[in-house]
């Protein structure tokens, strides 16, 4: 008996990876993922606004952000600690939420490779150790968002 498709196990997508080519050289690149002024330009998805942000930048060390909707004014937290910093190649950091009772949503794990490439930079990032897929989906459309905000940003960097 064939089998079928139905029966056939969905494997669970756990993580994303997105490539993106800016304009800009690799080191000014890289700072937009650790200085607080850089990131306010883009960090949060298109009809968000970044409120705060505190960054204790070395391995090890923890960041904590504030977003708010502007269509809803909800806001949420974003909290992480920074795992590997090799300053202009890589970053690696945790990523998850703050829940409204203080909780954190399962962490993920963001690592995010610079590149060099005919005068511009080449961005892979990638999320992993998504505990379902509408979660992983969720969280690459709003890197996709973001990081289109980097690209148009890129000039005033």
């Amino acid at each position: 008996m064939a089998a079928r498709a139905s029966d056939l196990a969905v494997p669970l997508r756990r993580e994303f990876t997105l490539n993106r080519t800016l304009r800009a050289p690799r080191a000014l690149v890289f700072r937009a993922f650790i200085e607080p002024e850089r990131m306010k330009l883009w960090w949060a998805p298109r009809g968000f606004q970044m409120l705060s942000c505190a960054l204790d930048l070395r391995e090890g060390g923890a960041w904590r952000m504030r977003i708010r909707s502007e269509e809803t004014g909800a806001v949420q937290t974003e909290v992480g600690t920074y795992r590997e910093i090799r300053e202009p190649d890589r970053l690696v950091f945790t990523h998850a939420w703050v829940r409204s009772d203080g909780t954190l949503t399962s962490p993920t794990v963001v690592t995010v490779r610079f590149t060099e490439h005919d005068g511009g930079t080449d961005v892979v990032f990638t999320q992993a150790n998504f505990v379902s897929p509408a979660f992983c989906q969720s969280h690459e459309d709003g890197w996709a968002s973001s990081l289109e905000q980097l690209i148009e940003q890129a000039p005033r960097l």
